[in-house]
């Protein structure tokens, strides 16, 4: 599997790299003929975060075919698992120098017939290459181990018709948990709770610690309308939701959420 992206698409997949690794460690990827996923999960496997990229995101995207494969066959092809801060580590400075024209990734299975280049001869462990075309034809060349992804991690969605949904800008939601600081340190574990009503929405900070000799307490509390979401659609208010702070906050820098 190979995907190439040019500086403006390394940049927007740069940032979810960082969102990601505020969740976890591990990183997990996986490759369908249509899209490219990232997914992370933190230790206490109470939050989820996933980027999902379709093909017209990338210059140039493929996946080896099979015989008799259906067009519309949509099923993960390629996947592993590597520590998200490795990768990190290539992109960032090479999104920041300015002088990375384009990128290409390569997913190279363990034991494949058919390697990319000599240099890289027979392997039983997966790969995956990362090559930054640079300025004055200067191309860097990093490999990274894959583990196997025995699971995805991916959370059960329910069908259910008693489902909300709610969206707002990332600028709107920035300003309401700007008034919710975090508190440094280790054992800090600060939430905040969500209150959907029909005609107000309620927030609410709860200072919690991972000490238990620390008692939680309420910290800050405010109300805003529902003319703040571009979608409020709440099936039997009120509802309460309470989220941990720090995952909640790495969605902020993006453009748009959903709750």
């Amino acid at each position: 599997m190979q995907a190439s992206l040019d500086a403006l698409s390394l940049k927007h997949l740069t940032r979810a790299l960082t969102c990601l690794s505020k969740y976890g460690d591990d990183m997990v990827v996986y490759a369908t003929r249509q899209h490219l996923a990232l997914s992370a999960t933190n230790s206490s496997l109470s939050a989820y975060c996933r980027f999902k990229y379709s093909r017209q995101f990338f210059s140039r995207y493929t996946v080896q075919e099979e015989p008799n494969w259906d067009a519309k066959d949509d099923t993960i092809r390629v996947s592993g698992q590597l520590l998200v801060k490795s990768l990190l580590s290539i992109l960032k400075p090479a999104t920041a120098a300015k002088s990375v024209e384009r990128c290409e990734l390569t997913f190279v299975e363990g034991g494949a017939a058919q390697q990319l280049d000599a240099e890289e001869g027979d392997s039983l462990e997966s790969r995956l290459i990362v090559r930054l075309y640079c300025k004055h034809g200067v191309v860097k060349t990093h490999r990274l181990l894959l583990n196997d992804a025995a699971n995805l991690m991916v959370p059960g969605l329910s069908n259910s018709p008693q489902e909300s949904k709610l969206s707002v800008g990332a600028r709107s939601l920035k300003d309401l948990l700007d008034h919710f600081p975090i508190a440094k340190g280790p054992k800090s574990d600060p939430q905040i709770i969500w209150v959907f009503n029909d005609d107000e929405v309620i927030l609410k900070g709860l200072e919690s610690s991972l000490d238990t000799s620390v008692k939680g307490q309420l910290a800050t509390e405010l109300s805003v309308s529902p003319a703040e979401f571009d979608v409020y659609d709440v099936y039997e208010p009120p509802l309460t939701v309470g989220l941990h702070l720090r995952e909640f906050m790495v969605c902020v820098p993006l453009q748009y959420v959903s709750i």
